[in-house]
């Protein structure tokens, strides 16, 4: 028989993955964990690929379900999470529009309440054994009272409560739709109509009796402006004993906070808010090692017993030439410290031995080899989903070359020289999408500003290449922070970043500033540039500050950044800015 091909590294969207990789790829942290399983409203905050998806999926009732299953054990009734997405053509209903305010937000809101009933009952539906020892026909007649609905009497309770709720979306969409002068659907449902009442009934169910709903919003950014501040709106609701709010949202463009009569919640009020990235950068959850076991697992789920650095190994000579550049930079720091200190040796190596290597190559010589599985996690910039993508096109190509006699073998290492071709190639072509589909793709981004973008960006990496070739203090900063904001394109240098956030391309942090007890935004840009530059992904603890007005000038004229020589921008012990150990 034939393998059938199994690539360990898939990163698809992970709504996209079925239940079974769900349980297997997941890598649980206990505080996301703990922080779902309260009673608490949480927010979840983080770039696109970070794991939001993943760590509300893993948590829902049938993957928790699956996994108690697989171990043997019971399913815990306690807490019921329901995973409910928001990136569905429901929730991307727009005939909103076309109604006056007041009626915009009842119809959105009705619309969310629905999809929020329908994941309800889909989730309850799925579990085992649920209405064993109940009178299925009198619960049926006390949910078609409450939510006065009717219920086809002909399908099972959850069968027909789901299409019931598909019915109401129906009727709601025909009545939109007919645009007869002043109709409108006055059956429309809120949260204390639909959503209460609800859940309430579940508990007429013995093993619901006591349970507590987490209704876990994925993708809030997706829904409308109505929907945003009613969902504030039931967040701040004080009674969290029934149910609790779990909600995932992207960082660029976080949904505003303020509920619909115009109030606001306060994280550590009535939220809790959890920083998806900033917890893969503390020291005890640090992103190499969280990077670490998700490689790891996928591995080991395919039953190839080696660990990341073996299957991605770094190359004889590229270790050999880096070896090199660490003894020269050794030899140069004790001559510039005859006496120093073991510190003073060490921090002198960390920050010249990698440009070492980078300014005695010949200027004819071919771009670096990039490989080895460190490489790997400093060009995911943090971001897992940008692990897993180079991973996955390493892994197929391999396989690809494989004799078809060979399909059957385990490939048990990916060669340091498709490593390097793979992400050369993933660079370059991230490039070319920026040079020419960047409008096409991020929706608000013009011609104009696509260009813009690509100018800037590519300044950038001259200023990264100057720096790493002639900078005196810190060679290898490929970080910056903006300074002097108070210019007159202030505005348009502000929307050229965002649509580089949106595109993935720029992501942000925040770090403690030289001025004591104040905090700044940094910016990094997408390490996965570097390589078709020739540069090095691997950077150090650094940033480099420029002024807005020479930003706007890189992308408005294509003038080149300047760099001074001897500036001094390291900034605390922060581990390399990305959560990456060094």
């Amino acid at each position: 028989m034939p393998e059938i091909y199994n690539n360990p590294f898939e990163y698809d969207a992970a709504t996209k993955l079925p239940e079974e990789k769900i349980v297997d790829f997941y890598i649980e942290d206990f505080n996301y964990s703990r922080f779902i399983h309260s009673k608490r409203n949480i927010m979840l905050v983080g770039e696109r690929g970070t794991g939001k998806s993943m760590a509300l999926l893993f948590n829902s009732f049938p993957i928790a379900q699956l996994k108690a299953e697989k171990s043997g054990n019971t399913p815990d009734y306690d807490i019921i999470c329901v995973y409910i997405p928001c990136n569905t053509p429901l929730t991307h209903h727009r005939e909103y529009q076309l109604l006056e305010a007041d009626e915009a937000a009842v119809i959105s809101e009705h619309f969310l309440v629905l999809a929020i009933m329908f994941g309800v009952i889909d989730t309850v539906s799925k579990i085992k054994n649920l209405l064993n020892e109940v009178d299925e026909s009198k619960l049926k007649k006390q949910f078609a009272f409450v939510l006065d609905l009717e219920i086809p009497e002909e399908d099972s309770l959850f069968e027909g409560l789901k299409q019931t709720l598909q019915r109401e979306m129906t009727k709601t969409q025909k009545m939109l739709n007919s645009r007869v002068k002043d109709a409108f659907y006055d059956a429309a449902l809120s949260f204390s109509s639909g959503i209460l009442p609800l859940l309430s009934t579940l508990r007429a169910i013995p093993k619901l009796k006591y349970s507590h709903f987490a209704l876990m919003i994925d993708d809030a950014h997706d829904l409308n402006e109505f929907q945003i501040r009613v969902l504030n709106s039931w967040i701040a609701y004080r009674d969290n004993s029934l149910f609790s709010f779990k909600v995932a949202t992207a960082k660029v463009e976080q949904p505003r906070r303020i509920t619909a009569s115009g109030g606001t919640i306060l994280d550590g009020h009535d939220f809790t808010l959890i920083d998806m990235e900033k917890a893969y950068q503390s020291q005890s959850t640090d992103f190499a090692l969280l990077a670490r076991e998700v490689v790891q697992r996928r591995l080991n789920n395919i039953n190839i017993d080696r660990t990341p650095d073996e299957f991605f190994p770094i190359g004889s000579e590229f270790q050999k030439e880096l070896d090199a550049a660490e003894s020269k930079a050794r030899k140069k720091a004790e001559e510039k410290y005859p006496n120093g200190t073991k510190k003073q040796i060490t921090d002198y190596i960390y920050k010249y031995a990698r440009a070492e290597y980078f300014r005695s190559r010949s200027p004819k010589a071919n771009r670096p080899q990039y490989s080895g599985f460190d490489t790997l996690v400093h060009v995911s910039t943090g971001i897992i989903r940008n692990l897993l993508e180079p991973c996955w096109w390493m892994y197929d190509s391999v396989y690809s070359r494989q004799p078809e006699q060979s399909k059957q073998q385990k490939i048990m290492e990916i060669p340091p020289s498709i490593q390097s071709e793979i992400l050369l190639e993933r660079s370059e072509k991230k490039w070319d999408w920026i040079r020419e589909q960047l409008e096409c793709s991020i929706d608000g981004c013009s011609r104009e500003q696509r260009e813009q973008v690509f100018r800037l960006f590519d300044n950038l990496m001259i200023l990264f290449r100057e720096r790493l070739y002639n900078h005196e203090s810190e060679p290898r900063a490929i970080v910056f922070t903006i300074s002097e904001r108070e210019f007159g394109n202030n505005d348009k240098l502000e929307e050229i970043l965002k649509i580089a956030r949106k595109a993935q391309i720029l992501y942000t942090r925040t770090g403690s500033a030289k001025d004591h007890g104040k905090r700044e935004t940094y910016y990094v840009p997408n390490r996965i540039l570097l390589p078709d530059r020739g540069l090095d992904p691997n950077g150090q603890h650094a940033r480099v500050s420029i002024k807005a007005q020479h930003l706007w000038k890189a992308a408005s004229d294509n003038t080149q950044i300047p760099m001074d020589i001897r500036d001094e921008t390291e900034v605390g012990t922060i581990s390399d800015l990305q959560g990456v150990l060094l």
